[in-house]
């Protein structure tokens, strides 16, 4: 199998604001860098007690080396 996963995992303290979202700016630093096909987006999200709101994005996707070599 050639597919793989890049998990977000973020835990803000107190919500994450729209002027400073650490997460999307990550995210886009790494799909900017990752060269492959998308496969699937998965999403999570939960409040945890005392510690805030947890979100957890899974971006599966083939490789690129992997796509042009017919793999997935």
């Amino acid at each position: 199998m050639q597919a793989r996963v890049k998990v977000f995992t973020y835990i803000s303290g107190h919500g994450a604001t729209l002027l400073e979202p650490p997460l999307e700016d990550h995210i886009n630093q790494w799909l900017t860098a990752a060269r492959g096909r998308l496969v699937a987006v998965t999403q999570s999200e939960s409040e945890r007690q005392g510690v805030g709101h947890h979100v957890t994005l899974c971006v599966w996707y083939v490789p690129e080396d992997a796509a042009a070599s017919g793999g997935g």
